[in-house]
């Protein structure tokens, strides 16, 4: 979950973006690091999987509190084991599931998606405070595509987990779900800081005379 540093004056957020190989998670990373002040995309080995993930300063800080630095990770290629997306899911903020709208592949998607709740599962993942959003991508390659029967079809409740619709071409609008989960754990952490400050401190004797005093 957010990490705070008072050295710095930063939170740290770690948002996860997962799916069925292939879904466009790569273009989608790529993207938003390019977008948020052309952040660089790095690589890494994670239980023999390939982690690719970039960071950046949120341009907004949360209000008279710090700024927010942003992690993003998704899996990249076909993982043979299930540690790496677990080791993935640990300690994050929000979710971001791709669906490649492809009527080839989006069987696949629902198998993903139940496999990733199992991971969930196995960290230990407090889905009360980790946000969660539904990306349908590559829509083109799906004309007639309903969202809603497919929000069924997967076994999300309609309305009750934000989702959007992409195509391979978004440009920018290819990051609105990960900008939109991001948003959504900023709000929770200003809504937690608001609700752990102090309230004013009430008017002592001395501030009372000098108040009367002024009256006169």
């Amino acid at each position: 979950m957010a990490r705070w540093n008072t050295d710095t004056g930063e939170v740290t957020i770690k948002i996860a973006i997962v799916g069925q190989p292939g879904s466009g998670k790569g273009s989608i990373i790529r993207s938003l690091a390019k977008v948020h002040m052309q952040a660089a995309v790095r690589t890494g080995i994670v239980a023999e999987a390939e982690v690719l993930r970039t960071e950046f300063i949120w341009p907004d800080p949360i209000p008279d509190g710090p700024f927010v630095r942003v992690k993003v990770y998704a899996l990249s290629g076909n993982p043979s084991h299930q540690a790496a997306e677990q080791l993935l899911l640990e300690g994050v903020d929000a979710l971001v599931f791709v669906v490649d709208c492809d009527p080839k592949y989006i069987a696949e998607s629902r198998d993903r998606l139940i496999s990733m709740m199992s991971n969930a599962g196995h960290v230990g993942l407090d889905w009360a405070n980790t946000a969660v959003v539904m990306q349908y991508h590559r829509s083109e390659r799906y004309p007639h595509m309903n969202s809603k029967e497919v929000d069924a079809w997967l076994g999300v409740d309609h309305g009750q987990v934000a989702r959007y619709v992409t195509t391979s071409d978004a440009g920018e609008n290819l990051i609105v779900a990960t900008d939109d989960a991001i948003r959504k754990v900023i709000t929770r952490l200003t809504k937690q800081m608001e609700e752990n400050s102090p309230p004013p401190p009430k008017p002592g004797k001395d501030a009372k005379a000098e108040a009367t005093s002024e009256a006169k």
